[in-house]
C-alpha cells in the first residue's frame, strides 16, 4: 500500500510540475500573442500604403454630342512613372474596373476612332468624310483607394495633314561639338486626297521657363480660346505645293548635308522649306525654297527657334485672315516685355506639345496646349538635347484608302509620338 501511495504522490507532484509549466506556457503564448498583435497593429500605417486597391474609370460623352455614341468595348490605359502599362475594356456604361491596383500615379488614358457614319450619328454633321478620334486623358492621377474616376472624353475631326516628326534636339559632330543646324519639322498627307498646302502657317510655341500663359492662364483670360506663339511661318502661296496621298513636307533650318559632319544626323538637301537666316549664321541652300517668316518675338532671329533640351510646341493652322493683325500679347498678367502672338485654337488643325525633358518626371503644369489639341506631350530623354533624338509618329494599323500607311493620331502625344535616333526623313518605320 505505501509503494501505492508513493507512486501516487509522484504522480500528483509530475502532475502539478506539468500544470504550472502549461500554465506558463500559456502565460508565454498570451505574450507572444500580445507582441504579434502590436508589431501587426504598428505596421498597418505602412502596409496601409501598398494594400492593393479596387478603381473603376468611367468614360463620359464629349459635350460637343447632340446624338448617341456607344461606350462600350473601349480600353482604358493606365500608365505609371516607370512606363508600366495596365488595360481594361469599359462595360456598356462605359466603365472599365482595375482589380487589385497597387496605389501609384497614374496617366489615365483612352482613344478610339470614329467612322463617318459613327460621327455623323453622333452629331448629326454630315460634312466630314475623313471620320473622327475621341480621347480622354488625366495626367498625374493618385490612385490610393478603392473609388471611381471619371474620365471625360473629348472629339476631335481626324486631320488629312498632320505634324509627323520635330526633331529640335540638336547633335554632336564629329569633334562632339553641339549643333542644332539640322532641326527640322516634317509634315504628312494620311488622308486619301492631295493637299495643297500652299498658305499654310507653322507656329512655335512661346518657351519660357515658366509658361507665359498656363493652361489656367488661358482659361481665365482668353476662355481656352487662343494658342501662344513665339514665331509663326508660312509656306508661300505664290504657288500651288501639292502634297499627294501619304506624301511629307520637310521644312528645317539648313537644307544641306549634315551627314558629312554629324553622323546621325540627316541628308536635308531634299527638303521642301528652309527659315532663311538673315543674320547669315546658318548653311542655307539657295535651292531650297524660303519659308516666309510672318512673326518673331525676336526680330532678330529668323530661322525657327527651337531649344535643344526644350520645351518647344508647334501648330499648324489655315486662316484667310491676315495672321500679321492677330494680337500680340504679354506674358500673364503683365503689359510689358516679351509679346507673344496669339491665334484663335479654331483655325488650328494639329498641334505637337513638347515639354523639358527631367530625370525626376516631366511637368505636366507647363503644357501649353489644352488636351482638344493635344492630351500629351513629346519630350526626348535629355535634359540638354544633343541627342539626336527626333519625335516622330507612329504608324497605325489602319490603311488609307489609297494604300498609303495611316499614321497614329488619337489626339495624345504621350501615345502617338515614339523617339529614335536612326528614323530617316519621310520614312515612319526604323
Amino acid at each position: 500500500m505505501r509503494k501505492y501511495h508513493h507512486h501516487t504522490a509522484k504522480m500528483a507532484v509530475k502532475a502539478a510540475f506539468i500544470g504550472r509549466i502549461a500554465s506558463r506556457m500559456k502565460c508565454f503564448e498570451g505574450y507572444i500573442a500580445v507582441v504579434l498583435t502590436l508589431l501587426l497593429n504598428g505596421c498597418v500605417d505602412y502596409s496601409d500604403t501598398t494594400q492593393a486597391v479596387s478603381t473603376t474609370i468611367k468614360l463620359t460623352v464629349p459635350t460637343a454630342l447632340t446624338g448617341t455614341m456607344a461606350l462600350n468595348g473601349h480600353t482604358i490605359t493606365l500608365t505609371n512613372a516607370d512606363g508600366v502599362k495596365l488595360t481594361a475594356t469599359t462595360n456598356a456604361q462605359g466603365e472599365a474596373t482595375f482589380a487589385n491596383l497597387v496605389p501609384d500615379v497614374y496617366t489615365v488614358s483612352a482613344a478610339w476612332n470614329l467612322s463617318f457614319a459613327e460621327y455623323s450619328q453622333a452629331t448629326g454633321d454630315t460634312q466630314v468624310n475623313e471620320g473622327a478620334v475621341v480621347s480622354a486623358t488625366l495626367n498625374n492621377q493618385l490612385i490610393d483607394q478603392s473609388t471611381t474616376i471619371t474620365l471625360p472624353t473629348i472629339l476631335a475631326i481626324k486631320r488629312s495633314l498632320v505634324i509627323s516628326k520635330v526633331f529640335y534636339a540638336g547633335n554632336k559632330d564629329r569633334n562632339n561639338r553641339n549643333s542644332t543646324a539640322a532641326q527640322y519639322i516634317e509634315l504628312y498627307n494620311q488622308s486619301d486626297q492631295p493637299v495643297d498646302v500652299a498658305g499654310l502657317y507653322i507656329g512655335l510655341l512661346e518657351t519660357g521657363s515658366m509658361p507665359a500663359y498656363t493652361l489656367s492662364n488661358l482659361h481665365t483670360a482668353y476662355n481656352d480660346s487662343i494658342v501662344v506663339c513665339k514665331q509663326v511661318f508660312q509656306i508661300p502661296t505664290s504657288t500651288p505645293h501639292v502634297v499627294q496621298s501619304g506624301g511629307s513636307v520637310v521644312i528645317t533650318n539648313s537644307a544641306v548635308n549634315h551627314k558629312l559632319n554629324i553622323p546621325l544626323a540627316q541628308d536635308l538637301t531634299t527638303a521642301d522649306y528652309e527659315a532663311k537666316d538673315a543674320r547669315g549664321k546658318t548653311q542655307n541652300n539657295p535651292a531650297v525654297a524660303a519659308l516666309d517668316l510672318v512673326y518673331s518675338n525676336l526680330p532678330a532671329l529668323s530661322n525657327m527657334n527651337f531649344l535643344a533640351g526644350g520645351p518647344n510646341g508647334v501648330v499648324i493652322f489655315k486662316t484667310t485672315l491676315h495672321v500679321q493683325m492677330f494680337p500680340k500679347i504679354y506674358a500673364f498678367g503683365k503689359n510689358n516685355g516679351m509679346q507673344y502672338l496669339a491665334i484663335p485654337k479654331r483655325y488650328v488643325m494639329d498641334g505637337v506639345d513638347i515639354l523639358k525633358y527631367k530625370p525626376a518626371g516631366v511637368d505636366v503644369a507647363t503644357k501649353r496646349l489644352n488636351n482638344d489639341i493635344d492630351a500629351g506631350y513629346g519630350v526626348v530623354h535629355a535634359a540638354n538635347g544633343y541627342n539626336s533624338e527626333v519625335l516622330y509618329r507612329r504608324v497605325s494599323r489602319q490603311t488609307g484608302g489609297s494604300g498609303q500607311r495611316i499614321l497614329q493620331d488619337t489626339n495624345n502625344s504621350s501615345s502617338d509620338f515614339g523617339r529614335s535616333t536612326t528614323i530617316n526623313i519621310r520614312e515612319y518605320e526604323e
